[in-house]
């Protein structure tokens, strides 16, 4: 694929990424690990790495619109961030010490699992 639609390429998956992220509230990652090793045949490690790098600042711009508009709710935020943060680091920890393989099936079942939650409780 030549460079520069490559680029144009992520560039179209970042806007799609970040209005999914914005308009839910999730779901970057969930979309950009699994397009940016297809795309770039980048190593699983490095994707979910990556992947986390890029979904930060979307997530920062969109938790501060949402603050400005009211719609955050304080009392959970500094509990799931203390928790977020512990989390995060182990998170990191496993996944260098991980074969990309398992990361991969460990990824596909949280995606399958979060997707049959979502659809029961839509049908519920």
């Amino acid at each position: 694929m030549k460079k520069w639609l490559q680029v144009l390429l992520l560039i179209a998956l970042g806007v799609f990424v970040g209005f999914v992220n914005g308009f839910l509230g999730a779901g970057g990652g969930m979309l950009l690990v699994p397009c940016i090793i297809a795309i770039l045949k980048m190593d699983t490690k490095v994707a979910h790495a990556t992947a986390i790098l890029i979904i930060l600042p979307i997530c920062v711009v969109s938790g501060v619109i949402y603050a400005i508009q009211g719609s955050f709710d304080f009392e959970v935020f500094l509990p799931c961030l203390i928790g977020t943060v512990i989390g995060g680091v182990l998170g990191t920890f496993i996944l260098s010490k991980l074969k990309n393989d398992i990361i991969t099936a460990i990824f596909s079942l949280t995606m399958i699992s979060a997707g049959v939650i979502m659809i029961v409780k839509a049908v519920a």
